[in-house]
């Protein structure tokens, strides 16, 4: 079965509520397989079955519910020359001028001038009559929008605000509480418009990060240069890009070096030195110099543009979302049916007359409409994600989903891989011993030649250390790569085998007593060994070192601190170093000498132990143990499209900064989740009885019970949930000098 995957951007769906209804209706459809809506970014995601389902029929559904649609692809950036003004330009507006081009607005400002004029004629000249027709108009032109998509609802046969407000507006007209219909009119017109507002804030926080990146770019060419749209620049192509200009498109510095300024991409202000053969990325900012950039990716593939796609296409939901789902299907119509029943069951046994009971008890039924809706309980959870999401994309780190902030906050469990996650995976050859007459640039040859084409960091240590010794790699025929042991070829006639101590083991190798003590001690010193062998005999071993990340040992104390129980770290490394390097960081557990399918039992296991456990590597090497986890982060994925697609959540940089900014934005997010959820329902519920005292009123339950708590769960989103960096203060003397001319503290201990 072969399937299609759609997009559309969708106008006029900015309620939660009938987000949900629009998504249960397309499920319905034959062919449709998976929905999703975003009520944020107003797009629409599919996967159907062509043969069973058209567009066209999606369409048809999406328009019968009065929304409004074009094709996703269509509100991409266009490639055309010249509209990339056009979208300089539509940056440069603020979101408040934006504001003046709502329609809603004027229907609100007119419908409030005639709040006003009738509440002066019936208050101040008695015109009753006067201020009855000012009223309704005021009621009629203010709930313009409101009456439409009633309409639609009803269509569709669903109970929704819109449909509770026009009966809300239309009973107080009938009681003759003409003043009330306006106020609710006017106030949850108000109430829609400032939540708008407030969402399209969160979408642009994201949104303008594409705007980084230049939509020019200087071309260099036979005779110098030209400026030209970024989108006409190909691939292979070299841009100038000079002191204080952003860098327009993804590339490699072919010559020239600077300090760039990477926050668009990493979330750091710290700028970096960027030298000749150095990856520089879009929307970064050269501060000094000048540089030539080979091009490696047209402008529609930038990987900025890739950060801003992932953030819109996350789901925004989480877990939690089930229980508001539950909660919202049966809400509005049980409070609905509790309004009818309210209005004219008690006029039976209460008043002197039951039409005189009838009016007063339809008035509190009304306001157990206005207050039935459910929108601020369903927009807890997506304003709340969205916020969450967008504002970690701004400082470097990448959520794919709501429910993994909710599975972050559950977690109690962080396992990490140790090379280039713990360590700064940059080992270096530190020793080499040979034995039988073999010399240490033979060994670097031999074990090199088998190693050319590994991009495994201990690989990469051996090539480096052969360049700069100038020898040259050989021939190998014959290669294989054996799983969690090493590499074996042949190379002038004779067998060769380079991997670890399991190789000695598992092929019964002649070990001399000169090397056993030799790899014993490399070992007591923490460093990785490479054991070098024929056929049948060692012959030598290479050791290399690796360095603690600065503040390794401070992020495992922060975990703490932030409720995390069991840290567990994971190697393929031999016991000895990893026992090391446990005890250095005090990190609880660690399992040494590990194979890659090996990595995925332990983390199975782990979950059976201690329940939901989070796994934290490069994404590339550990792509199979991060996919088991309940939570997979790749740390350093910036430029790494393989690190995103393998892992849960990207962090953009190596820094431990970007992983504690990570827990305490998810731990946040969900506080505010459960806070909203809780104070809306209880809220309602404050509201519902009082309501039966006759304590409040048509306008009170507008502007408290819908505009209140809706306003509330959103600036509550936006203005609470946010991440925290490293504090530092755990890095111990004996690990950690300050370089007193940056105020910069690194880290300088070295192990494996």
């Amino acid at each position: 079965m072969s399937s299609t995957k759609l997009s559309y951007k969708v106008i006029g769906i900015d309620c939660a509520g009938c987000g949900k209804t629009l998504e249960k209706k397309l499920l319905g459809l034959e062919g449709v397989l998976d929905v999703r809506i975003n009520i944020v970014f107003k797009k629409i995601y599919f996967e159907i079955e062509p043969t069973k389902v058209s567009e066209e029929q999606i369409k048809s559904v999406i328009t019968k519910a009065g929304y409004s649609l074009y094709k996703d692809e269509d509100s991409e950036f266009k490639l055309e020359a010249d509209l990339q003004d056009e979208l300089e330009k539509r940056h440069q507006q603020s979101i408040w001028k934006s504001i003046f081009k709502k329609k809603e607005l004027y229907t609100i400002i007119v419908s409030g001038l005639l709040l006003l004029t009738g509440a002066l004629l019936q208050f101040a000249f008695a015109k009753p009559m006067g201020s009855r027709i000012a009223y309704i108009l005021g009621m009629l032109i203010g709930g313009v929008f409101i009456f439409k998509k009633a309409f639609f609802s009803i269509k569709g046969l669903k109970i929704d605000i819109n449909i509770l407000m026009t009966v809300a507006a239309i009973g107080a007209i009938i009681l003759g509480e003409d003043i009330e219909a306006t106020s609710i009119v006017f106030l949850f017109s108000i109430a829609e418009l400032a939540e708008n507002i407030s969402i399209e804030s969160a979408k642009n926080s994201i949104e303008s990060l594409i705007n980084y990146a230049p939509s020019k770019a200087t071309l260099k060419t036979k005779d110098g240069s030209i400026i030209v749209p970024a989108t006409n620049v190909e691939i292979n192509s070299h841009i100038i890009v000079k002191a204080g200009e952003r860098i327009p498109l993804d590339g490699v510095i072919s010559s020239g070096k600077s300090y760039i300024n990477q926050a668009p991409i990493t979330g750091e202000s710290m700028p970096a030195l960027k030298t000749k053969g150095d990856e520089v990325f879009a929307g970064t900012l050269c501060e000094d110099g000048a540089l030539t950039i080979l091009v490696t990716k047209r402008y529609e593939d930038i990987f900025l543009r890739k950060i801003v796609e992932l953030v819109e296409e996350s789901d925004q939901r989480a877990p939690i979302d089930r229980f508001v789902d539950n909660f919202a299907k049966y809400y509005t119509p049980i409070m609905f049916v509790v309004a009818l029943i309210t209005a004219f069951i008690p006029p039976i046994f209460v008043g002197s007359t039951y039409l005189a009971g009838l009016i007063i008890w339809s008035k509190i039924a009304l306001v157990i409409l206005v207050i039935s809706c459910p929108c601020a309980v369903v927009l807890s959870t997506p304003i709340t994600i969205v916020v969450a999401i967008s504002r970690s994309a701004r400082n470097g780190v990448l959520i794919k989903g709501g429910s993994y902030i909710e599975s972050l906050s559950k977690t109690k469990v962080f396992a990490f891989d140790k090379t280039g996650t713990l360590t700064l995976g940059h080992p270096q050859v530190q020793e080499i011993i040979a034995i039988d007459g073999y010399e240490e640039r033979e060994l670097l040859e031999i074990s090199g030649s088998l190693e050319i084409n590994s991009k495994h960091p201990i690989a990469k240590a051996i090539k480096e250390k052969m360049l700069d010794d100038k020898i040259e790699a050989i021939d190998v025929s014959d290669f294989q790569s054996i799983t969690g042991m090493g590499v074996q070829g042949i190379i002038n006639g004779q067998e060769w085998f380079v991997g670890n101590h399991r190789m000695i083991v598992e092929r019964e190798l002649e070990f001399d007593d000169y090397l056993k003590t030799s790899l014993a001690i490399m070992q007591s010193e923490q460093k990785s060994t490479v054991i070098v062998s024929n056929k049948t005999k060692v012959i030598g071993i290479i050791s290399v070192q690796d360095q603690l990340k600065p503040h390794a040992k401070g992020m495992i104390h922060e975990l703490k601190e932030l409720n995390i129980k069991r840290t567990i770290m994971l190697t393929g490394d031999n016991s000895k170093t990893a026992s090391e390097i446990a005890s250095e960081l005090e990190i609880d557990e660690y399992y040494a000498e590990l194979l890659p399918d090996q990595k995925m039992k332990i983390i199975d296991e782990i979950y059976e132990k201690y329940g939901h456990v989070a796994m934290i590597g490069d994404g590339i090497n550990d792509a199979p143990a991060l996919a088991h986890a309940n939570v997979g982060i790749a740390m350093g994925a910036k430029g790494s499209d393989i690190a995103l697609e393998a892992a849960d959540i990207a962090l953009m940089t190596d820094s431990f900064d970007a992983l504690h900014y990570l827990m305490t934005i998810s731990k946040k997010a969900m506080r505010v989740i459960i806070q909203n959820i809780t104070l809306a329902l209880l809220i309602k519920l404050v509201l519902f009885v009082l309501s039966y005292f006759g304590f409040i009123d048509l306008w009170m339950a507008v502007l408290i019970g819908d505009m209140g708590v809706s306003l509330f769960v959103i600036f509550n989103a936006i203005l609470r949930v946010k991440g925290k960096r490293m504090t530092h203060e755990y890095c111990d003397d004996d690990l950690c000098e300050v370089d007193l001319d940056t105020s910069v503290t690194k880290q300088v201990k070295v192990i494996s």
